[in-house]
């Protein structure tokens, strides 16, 4: 494992009161728990102070549960012995559940595994056909027929704002008549 930041791998919490945040992993042993001084602390009830240890060593990952009260699962599976994790592992410590990335996993093709050919120009550009007479005419005369004009009259919108505004105008005036005497 590199120490470029981009390539350590990296636990997200996906789901729990910690949702979104994310954790770099540099080489060597890291500890997850809820007590102040680990190295990936977690705010859960259920997350014991210590529970569990991440190791990274030798391109390798394992994780660890320290005798935690409520267990340490892996994929669904809670685990009794150091397990190595693979890119896309899902961790549940408590009510959280954290998803394990590492980008040194990423497939990727050897260098100079694939070859790149020399392909032939694409073909010359070529306008399209002028349309014929009758169809000009056909479109045009499409065009030029005449349509059904919009209603624009006026309608029952205009009577509402009317009655409406009068409403108000005479709510209104209720008000000040009584405040004023």
């Amino acid at each position: 494992m590199s120490d470029e930041l981009h390539l350590l791998p990296l636990l997200t919490v996906v789901n729990g009161p910690m949702r979104g945040a994310s954790f770099r992993l540099r080489p060597g042993t890291r500890r997850i728990g809820r007590e102040e001084g680990v190295d990936i602390v977690i705010d859960d009830r259920k997350v014991s102070r210590r529970h569990a240890m991440l190791d990274l060593a030798q391109g390798r990952a394992l994780l660890v549960d320290t005798g935690s009260t409520n267990g340490t699962w892996l994929n669904d599976q809670r685990i009794s012995r150091p397990m190595e994790l693979r890119d896309g592992d899902r961790i549940r410590v408590g009510n959280v559940e954290l998803r394990f990335f590492d980008p040194a996993a990423a497939l990727t093709d050897p260098v100079g595994a694939i070859r790149y050919t020399q392909s032939s120009p694409p073909p010359a550009f070529r306008p399209a056909d002028q349309p014929s007479q009758a169809s000009a005419r056909a479109t045009a005369a499409a065009l030029g027929a005449p349509t059904q004009a919009m209603a624009t009259g006026r309608g029952p919108g205009r009577l509402l704002w009317f009655f409406g505004g009068g409403a108000v105008l005479a709510g209104w005036a209720a008000w000040a008549y009584l405040v004023l005497n």
